[in-house]
């Protein structure tokens, strides 16, 4: 038995295994039947992530590389059957085959960080202050 995650216009979001033995799902109060099967999104999945320093970002265990120029902004992912597609905006940046059977569980980009300064130079002058 599974759980399914499903949104109010009846659209799959995600399948969970059942946490709960038989005895008790039996128990449940007002429990009554599925009504008909969720159906899958008609459109690719849109996500966003975070490009990391190094100019790559992770999505269902797959990691893409977009280029260092991209670090630490948030792009958009389009999540098909078979290729992951990178967007800026209406940019695209990268199509790449999917290589992973892994579901997508997260849906945003984590909190975006400040920005970071640039390092200064350590020259003789400054380093005695």
């Amino acid at each position: 038995m599974t759980l399914t995650q499903i949104t109010a216009d009846g659209v799959l979001l995600r399948s969970l295994p059942n946490p709960l033995a038989t005895a008790e799902i039996a128990r449940i109060r007002d429990a009554r039947p599925a009504g008909p099967p969720p159906q899958p999104a008609s459109q690719p999945l849109r996500v966003e992530r975070r490009v990391s320093s190094r100019g790559t970002l992770a999505i269902a265990g797959q990691h893409i590389h977009v280029g260092i120029r991209h670090a630490g902004t948030t792009l958009t992912v389009e999540a098909a059957d078979t290729t992951f597609r990178v967007h800026d905006g209406d940019q695209l940046l990268a199509e790449v085959p999917r290589t992973t059977t892994k579901a997508v569980v997260r849906f945003k980009a984590r909190k975006p960080e400040p920005p970071r300064l640039p390092r200064r130079s350590i020259t003789p002058e400054t380093s005695r202050e």
